[in-house]
C-alpha cells in the first residue's frame, strides 16, 4: 500500500517536476527520455562496470555523432557511434575509472510527439583522485521507434568550466 501512495505522489508530481526544470512536453514520455541520461551515464561509469553494449542501446541504427571538441568530427552509424565510444571517449579507456553524473539543474528535455531532444552535462567523477575528470555536454535529439526513444543524433563535447 506504501508504494502505491508513493506512486501517486510521483505521478502528481510529474508536471510539477517537468516545468521546474524547464522541460516540456507530456511529463511521462519526459520522464522516459531523461531516462536515457541514466543509462548514458550507467554505461560509461565504473560502478558496477562500464558497459558499451548498454551504451548502444539508446542509439538508432541510423545514429550520427559529432564530437566538437575534436574538429566536429562526425560519426554516421551505429557502428562508427561505438567506435566513437571505444576509442575516443574519455569514459571508456580502461585507465579512466570514472563516474558519470548529470546535476539536475543541467539538463532539459523537451518531447513533440515522436520527437524528442535532450541536453545533459557530465560531470565525470574521477574514484582514483577524487576529483572531475571531465566536464563535458551531451545534445542528443531522439525518436520513438517502436516505442522505444532512441538518439538518432548527439552532439558532445568539452565544457571548460564548471
Amino acid at each position: 500500500m506504501k508504494n502505491h501512495f508513493l506512486m501517486l505522489g510521483l505521478i502528481l508530481a510529474m508536471p510539477a517536476l517537468a516545468e521546474s526544470q524547464g522541460d516540456r512536453g507530456p511529463p511521462a514520455d519526459v520522464l522516459v527520455v531523461r531516462n536515457v541520461e541514466v543509462t548514458f551515464h550507467t554505461a560509461g561509469s565504473v560502478l558496477p562496470e562500464k558497459s558499451l553494449d548498454l551504451m548502444m542501446s539508446i542509439y538508432a541504427d541510423d545514429a550520427v555523432l559529432t564530437d566538437t571538441a575534436h574538429d566536429n568530427k562526425v560519426y554516421s552509424g551505429k557502428a562508427e557511434v561505438r567506435r566513437y565510444w571505444a576509442e575516443v571517449s574519455g569514459p571508456f579507456r580502461p585507465d579512466h575509472h570514472w563516474i558519470g553524473y548529470t546535476p539536475a539543474m543541467r539538463m532539459h528535455a523537451e518531447v513533440d510527439g515522436d520527437k524528442a531532444s535532450l541536453y545533459f552535462e557530465c560531470l565525470w567523477m574521477d574514484v582514483d583522485n577524487s576529483a572531475v575528470g571531465a566536464h563535458s555536454f551531451s545534445d542528443m535529439k531522439l525518436a520513438r521507434v517502436h516505442g522505444h526513444w532512441l538518439v538518432k543524433d548527439i552532439r558532445v563535447g568539452k565544457i571548460e568550466k564548471l
